[in-house]
């Protein structure tokens, strides 16, 4: 039994159900699955920081309840903890040496949110994502214009597709009117912090249409140009959403361009997970200053313009994560959301004009006060996209009720 019991970093957020306030558990990193317990039940886990013994534990929960804890009450919790994997332990070490193993064994990146976010039968999925367009705040059924360029780059969501999908499809349809590209550069939000800030894969993308073909030669190039390791938090791709949805839209959108135009355009991806910045909002650093963030940016930068085949960058980013499940305490009200707006429209109008410098400083003038959760993606693209100006096509936010918490997103485009 763990004397001295150590929680691993989760996600710890409360949740209204049937009048009553539960605290659901969730492992970022998806080695292990969701647990729910309640507020004394947190209580008691938030001693589990690896310096508070068992007795300090029952001590701690005698005064501030004012009754005791068992002690088998107490082992029955740590051995639920243990038995999931959320204790840091020999147990939990071996259990995530055998999956990461397992994940770099495969040549294939299986698709991780199949059957949840969106529909294992290629049918459905397809009429799921038609629905997105056709909805009331979508953009409608595409119409191709072949006469347009290829887009040099789209923001899209990475929330799921219930609560996002009509805001993709104001990114896609862009894919869709237009010639698509040959090689799309994806960069998405990791939600795991790593050794690199930028991690890529050269495994392909299952999805219900098709799997998704990664340049393997052009990775190998981008990691021969740079001198970190881009493999070395590789696991990270296993479980990671943020591109993983891009895969399906890209997937849908080459297909439904081929059904409207009968030109079957085949293409390849460089998917690049990009991991937290904020050590830049500490430092008031730009992050194309950091040697380890702006080397690899020239390097990428130089690549795409070296090519001759038609590029297309994609950032699978959501912006503001406001509300108690994200840490604040006030609750979420109109005239506030109406603030959030307000902030998230002025730092687009920064990354619209590929204004790196103005872009930090609007995240670093409060600290990431609204949680940017795509600050380090958009980032990387605004520094890619300089000389160049994007459009707004969609702004949205949904508000859930359960957890009392808001997250926004947008699509844009560069012409």
């Amino acid at each position: 039994m763990e004397e001295h019991p150590l929680l691993r970093p989760v996600e710890a957020f409360p949740v209204k159900q049937d009048g009553k306030t539960l605290i659901y558990l969730r492992d970022p990193a998806h080695f292990a699955e969701t647990l729910v317990v309640t507020p004394i039940g947190y209580f008691v886990l938030a001693h589990f920081d690896g310096r508070h013994s068992l007795a300090d534990i029952q001590e701690a929960y005698a005064k501030r309840t004012g009754q005791a804890l068992p002690t088998d009450e107490l082992n029955k919790m740590i051995e639920l903890l243990d038995r999931n994997y959320f204790l840091y332990n020999q147990r939990f070490l071996d259990r995530e040496k055998e999956i990461v193993d397992e994940f770099r064994r495969q040549s294939i990146r299986a698709a991780a949110h199949v059957g949840g976010v969106y529909s294992a039968e290629p049918d459905k999925l397809s009429a799921q994502l038609l629905g997105h367009f056709t909805a009331a705040n979508g953009p409608g059924a595409a119409q191709p214009d072949g006469a347009r360029s290829t887009p040099r780059a789209l923001v899209a969501p990475h929330i799921d597709f219930h609560r996002g999908g009509p805001c993709y499809a104001w990114a896609y349809r862009e894919l869709i009117e237009k010639p698509g590209a040959d090689l799309y550069i994806l960069l998405g939000t990791s939600h795991c912090a790593g050794e690199s800030p930028f991690v890529a894969t050269m495994k392909d993308f299952a999805t219900p249409l098709g799997n998704v073909e990664t340049d393997k030669d052009f990775v190998q190039r981008l990691q021969q140009a740079y001198s970190g390791d881009l493999f070395a938090d590789e696991y990270l791709h296993r479980t990671e959403h943020s591109l993983e949805f891009q895969a399906v839209y890209l997937k849908y959108a080459a297909a439904e361009r081929a059904r409207l135009t009968g030109e079957n355009r085949p293409f390849k991806i460089v998917p690049i997970l990009v991991t937290s910045f904020h050590m830049n909002l500490r430092s008031g650093v730009l992050p194309e200053k950091d040697r380890r963030i702006g080397d690899f940016l020239k390097a990428l930068a130089d690549l795409s313009a070296q090519e001759t085949r038609r590029v297309c960058f994609v950032a699978g980013v959501d912006l503001a994560h406001v509300g108690a499940q994200f840490g604040d305490r006030d609750p979420i009200t109109p005239e506030f959301l109406r603030w959030v707006e307000a902030e998230d429209r002025t730092l687009i109008e920064k990354l619209a004009a590929a204004d790196t410098e103005g872009f930090f400083h609007e995240i670093a003038k409060d600290q990431d006060r609204r949680r940017i959760c795509g600050f380090s993606p958009l980032y990387s693209l605004a520094y890619l996209m300089r000389g160049q100006q994007g459009r707004l096509l969609k702004y949205d936010q949904a508000f859930t009720q359960e957890t009392a918490s808001a997250v926004t997103f947008t699509s844009m485009v560069y012409d």
